[in-house]
């Protein structure tokens, strides 16, 4: 009998883990069969043989052939460290254009410059440090003399620095580019200027230096593992993913991974994308955490563990060292402390951009999708919550979890009519519901801040609602739930009226309403926030934590 051409596999190699996910026709549509996880570095072939004899165990039937399955296709993505990078710009101004559009594509800053202030023996030691990856110098597109002058300073210092390092890429952007001429080399691009516009935003150079970031990654990739050399960035993958998913769910769709070196996040509308954000600081512990104290106490800040914080930055240290060990117990806890973090750094970037979402005001997203190996390891209460702590808009916000990794390998396909086609099939395999979040700011303790009613299936629900806290509604996977909201202040979801009435859906999490501030304000006092943080996450832990 031959073997199933349609059969395949999905492999997302992280930074940490490497991901896999069988895929099989099942009575006309594709279906999920089987997903694992294990560390990165160990060879793929053990995992699919895993997945293979999981779906075998469970249905014979369900591939006809599994002798054959080496023969079967495979989409793999792989999600590689993030590069370094050192910016010149003609002044602070332009520095901070040139830094924005830098970080926002997933650079890590290893210098930055200023054309104008130039101190060469700083200049040049930065430039010539041997984890550079991009030498970059911008301008405005129509400088000054006295801004030409600076510029001709910096890229000549570049130029310099790519003379001795040939293996280094330089991109001289707007006015910058005026110095390029008999300066040649396979390495050299040229690039438009810098605009002013916040991290998320997709402006040229930002996306122009994003297509660099995968370009420089893959080199390094194709010198270290030559068979992962041709597969595609999982966080492109990822992002067109997304974009893809808001397509066909037709709804305002926000997908955040939070990886260990790395972060991404991506809102898009029934039109396409609308702002992407990948942080290199953004991950569960990125590379910077080992030499960084405020990265280390960002997440000590949002621990529940009552160890001192000496032992929680030598064990968040051990955490980026070696991210498969001690993940449950003390460690779990851990891991839901950096992803706070994590989150909290992207948010952070994110509304740094202009616009109404700068505030945390407008329209949220009606669907968030959480990706990355930290959030298997928690509740779903609790994941639910991380989002909720972190990423805030007043309203509700249905979360799910991308929990095999579907997404990014599924982005990797051309095509859009084929990718559409399979999240269509998958739908239902690839997000794990993990419930809704209501954010109803401004209510006051020393008022009757309100009540809300429940209906859906069976007998309805009145709650009131508790002022600054955090009340669990359970909601079933599958079901939805009518939230009516009566207020006795106007305003809190936004619209001037005091009775809102919002559908939500349910989820293993259930339905979480929260009064608490927008932004959240935690205690300063070290042991205040730990208490106040485990009060909040108690309930949602199976045993009570």
């Amino acid at each position: 009998m031959a073997g199933d051409p349609l059969a395949f596999f999905t492999l997302d190699h992280g930074t940490a883990s490497t991901a896999a996910a069988l895929v099989a026709p099942v009575a006309g549509r594709f279906r999920l069969l089987a997903a694992d996880a294990q560390p990165a570095g160990l060879p793929a072939e053990a995992l699919l043989t895993r997945l293979v004899d999981r779906a075998v165990a469970h249905d014979e039937a369900a591939l006809p052939d599994p002798a054959s399955w080496r023969t079967w296709a495979r989409l793999e993505v792989v999600t590689r460290p993030a590069p370094r990078v050192v910016l010149a710009g003609v002044d602070e101004a332009g520095l901070a254009a040139v830094s924005a559009a830098a970080t926002g594509a997933g650079w890590r800053i290893a210098g930055r410059l200023r054309a104008d202030r130039l101190d060469a023996v700083d200049a040049t030691s930065a430039s010539l440090a041997s984890e550079v990856d991009l030498l970059v110098a911008a301008g405005p597109a129509q400088p000054s003399s006295h801004e030409r002058g600076a510029l001709a300073d910096a890229t000549a210092l570049l130029r310099a620095a790519c003379d001795r390092r040939p293996g280094v890429t330089a991109l001289l952007a707007g006015g910058a580019a005026e110095a390029a001429e008999g300066w040649t080399g396979p390495r050299l691009v040229l690039g438009p200027a810098a605009a002013p516009a916040g991290p998320a935003e997709p402006t040229p150079l930002g996306e122009l230096l994003a297509a660099l970031a995968v370009e420089v990654a893959a080199r390094a990739a194709r010198a270290a593992d030559p068979a992962q050399a041709t597969a595609a960035d999982g966080r492109r993958a990822f992002d067109v993913g997304v974009v893809s998913l808001a397509a066909i769910l037709e709804q305002q769709v926000e997908g955040v991974d939070v990886g260990t070196a790395g972060g991404l996040r991506v809102a898009a509308g029934r039109h396409g994308r609308e702002a992407r954000l990948h942080l290199a600081d953004g991950g569960l512990v990125p590379p910077a955490l080992l030499d960084d104290d405020r990265l280390v106490d960002s997440v000590v800040g949002w621990s529940t563990l009552r160890d001192d914080a000496f032992l929680q930055r030598d064990r968040l240290r051990n955490l980026a060292l070696w991210p498969w060990r001690d993940a449950s117990g003390e460690g779990a806890h851990l891991r839901i402390a950096a992803a706070r973090a994590a989150l909290a750094r992207l948010d952070a970037a994110w509304s740094s951009r202009p616009g109404p979402h700068a505030a945390g005001i407008g329209r949220g997203p009606e669907l968030v999708v959480v990706s990355g190996g930290c959030f298997s390891l928690m509740p779903p209460g609790v994941a639910e919550l991380v989002v909720l702590d972190t990423m805030r808009w007043p309203g509700g916000v249905a979360v799910a979890h991308d929990h095999a990794r579907l997404l990014a390998p599924l982005g990797s396909i051309e095509d859009e009519g084929d990718r559409r086609r399979l999240l269509v099939d998958l739908l239902d395999d690839l997000l794990l519901p993990l419930g809704s979040v209501m954010v109803v700011p401004g209510s006051r303790a020393a008022r009757h801040p309100g009540r809300v009613r429940i209906g859906g299936p069976g007998p309805g629900r009145d709650l009131p609602l508790v002022p600054g806290a955090v009340q669990v509604v359970p909601v079933a996977p599958g079901t939805t739930a009518l939230v009516e909201l009566d207020a006795r202040e106007a305003g809190w979801l936004g619209p001037r009226a005091r009775r809102v009435a919002l559908e939500v859906g349910g989820g293993l999490g259930g339905l979480l309403i929260d009064t608490r501030d927008v932004p959240l304000h935690l205690p300063d006092r070290a042991d205040r926030r730990r208490d106040l943080l485990e009060a909040w996450e108690r309930p949602l832990w199976p045993t009570g934590r």
